[in-house]
């Protein structure tokens, strides 16, 4: 079962860090405010479980991974003609304002959570120095992701680092990445070295630390054309620093490269029992479950998922949702909104013989696929930029349990919950995989060469000469449609080549024979700020350029 259960602090902080001068000013029935609250380990944990719940966004259309595979080639808008939010994301543009509102928010209430939790941490009693240290790791780790998650995305953002409520203006870049990159250095010097199966599923750990730290380094020296990483302390990451850092995660984490690529993912689960088709969709390969030995860190999902009753829907993953294949179940894949129609540009720039392939798109021309030929349901609910092609690895996974023709999903099967095909898929968004690690120190000049064979062996492909050309491709298919590629190319400044060349490829929009079309705004990169927290910044926030 999911070990993190989700439950969001933010409203309950921000309940007891006001005071007023007359009914405020009763006995507080909860006898804690933000002086007495941290008092224990108790008391941190909970307010880390609050932090980790704010990874989980609210509205599909403001899932990070469903964004940024947008943004990039990989993916067209999908969808109906209603869904204008993410034809908004795919096309850079803004069709109604705080398009991106769900998202900012919930990265900042994370941010909130932790600024209150680190101003208070040391009135915490603990028995333990090495889980004080943890704790107070994970801290730093969480708000170095956050801040790292809205750089990405946003650019320049202020940067809130009080639990006061503040009218800041957007940080500089530098004054950003310095903060990341000292919550991170301070994360690795607090977490223990112990290997990733000692520590609680879905915490964070060192090792996720440092290879956070490693992408952080590449995306920043990359867009900005740095050549080290700022620290508040006023000294530099250099290459070399992170290079230590990848290969102590190599080394000493315990995660490692499973066998099979296609048991990182759910459809792996299935056999020929699970559909009434006989093919046989995963042959000799069991799936390593969510948090398996190449998870470096995963944002998890619960059976808790609702519209709000008891819960929220994000506790659910509705990224699996949106990209699930549009309007029509094809067992083992259940339907979804069909979002992010893959571009089959990927699907044939695959090496011969390359099996993450089949286990990463569902091909409608592949005659293994249950959605072949006449099973499939072009311009389901109207779908707009149609492919036929599919995200697999995040595709709701449905079984016939009982054999009588009714499907439900795999993971309300397994952990139950609520039967509805809205609320139960529960896979874990993967951040951050083992061979991502490996890749890294490849591209930072660490076993350039042995890492990339590592990586390019497991799959069965032969080794090729190391250079940025093969890295870059290798990079491409290994983590294709995992929210990966398009600060890839930001980073390798190989956006506009790559985003122009999905003009003209073949789509149908309700069914209609057309062609995608396409125009990069190089000044359009970062997403725009939401409106409305412009306007109540009292002056001090601005729209990102291009947005204006």
């Amino acid at each position: 079962m999911k070990r993190i259960i989700y439950i969001s602090l933010f409203g309950i902080l921000a309940l007891l860090s006001g005071c007023g001068d007359k009914f405020l000013d009763q006995k507080n029935l909860f006898e804690k405010d933000l002086e007495n609250y941290y008092r224990n380990e108790t008391d941190v944990n909970e307010a880390l479980i609050g932090a980790y719940s704010c990874l989980a966004v609210d509205g599909g259309a403001n899932h990070p991974i469903m964004m940024a595979n947008l943004l990039s080639d990989d993916c067209f808008s999908g969808g109906g003609t209603n869904d204008i939010e993410v034809g908004g994301t795919d096309k850079f543009e803004n069709p109604h304002e705080d398009l991106y509102l769900e998202f900012y928010k919930r990265n900042y209430e994370g941010i909130f959570i932790l600024n209150s939790l680190l101003e208070h941490f040391d009135q915490a009693s603990y028995d333990d120095a090495t889980a004080r240290k943890q704790a107070r790791g994970e801290a730093y780790f969480l708000r170095g992701y956050f801040y790292f998650r809205l750089a990405e995305f946003f650019g320049e953002v202020p940067l809130d680092m009080s639990s006061t409520l503040e009218y800041l203006p957007k940080a500089s870049t530098d004054e950003i990445y310095a903060q990341i990159a000292s919550d991170l250095k301070m994360a690795i010097d607090s977490m223990s070295s112990v290997t990733y199966t000692n520590i609680e599923s879905g915490r964070a750990t060192k090792w996720a630390a440092e290879a956070l730290m490693g992408r952080v380094y590449l995306f920043y020296t990359g867009f900005y054309g740095k050549s080290e990483l700022p620290t508040n302390e006023g000294t530099a990451i250099t290459q070399a620093n992170v290079v230590t850092w990848l290969e102590d995660c190599i080394s000493n984490s315990g995660h490692m490269l499973l066998t099979d690529y296609a048991s990182i993912w759910p459809f792996s689960s299935l056999s020929d029992d699970d559909h009434d088709d006989g093919y046989y969709y995963a042959q000799n390969v069991t799936w390593a479950g969510d948090g398996c030995a190449e998870t470096v860190f995963a944002v998890q999902y619960t059976n808790q998922g609702d519209w709000g009753n008891t819960g929220r829907l994000a506790y659910a993953n509705e990224y699996v949702l949106y990209t699930s294949p549009r309007a029509y179940d094809y067992p083992p894949f259940g339907f979804g909104w069909g979002i992010g129609s893959v571009n089959p540009e990927l699907r044939d720039s695959f090496e011969a013989n390359d099996p993450r392939k089949t286990s990463t798109v569902i091909d409608n021309e592949d005659s293994n696929e249950p959605t072949y030929g006449d099973n499939y349901n072009w311009a389901g609910w109207n779908c707009r930029d149609e492919t036929g092609l599919w995200n697999k690895k995040y595709s709701a996974v449905i079984r016939d349990v009982d054999g009588d023709g009714t499907y439900t999903g795999m993971y309300y099967d397994l952990y139950g919950g609520t039967n509805n095909m809205q609320l139960w898929n529960m896979q874990d968004d993967i951040i951050i995989r083992f061979s991502d690690v490996l890749l890294m120190a490849a591209e930072l000049g660490s076993n350039s060469q042995t890492h990339l064979d590592d990586v390019r062996d497991r799959v069965g492909l032969p080794s090729v000469t190391y250079s940025l050309t093969a890295l870059k491709a290798e990079r491409r298919h290994e983590f294709a449609l995992e929210g990966i590629r398009w600060f890839d190319l930001l980073r390798w400044g190989d956006a506009e080549t790559a985003i122009n060349a999905s003009n003209g490829v073949p789509v149908k929009t309700d069914n209609v024979d057309t062609t995608y079309k396409i125009t990069f705004d190089s000044d359009r990169v970062f997403l725009p700020l939401p409106e409305s927290q412009i306007r109540v910044s009292q002056g001090n926030l601005v729209q990102n350029p291009g947005w204006e």
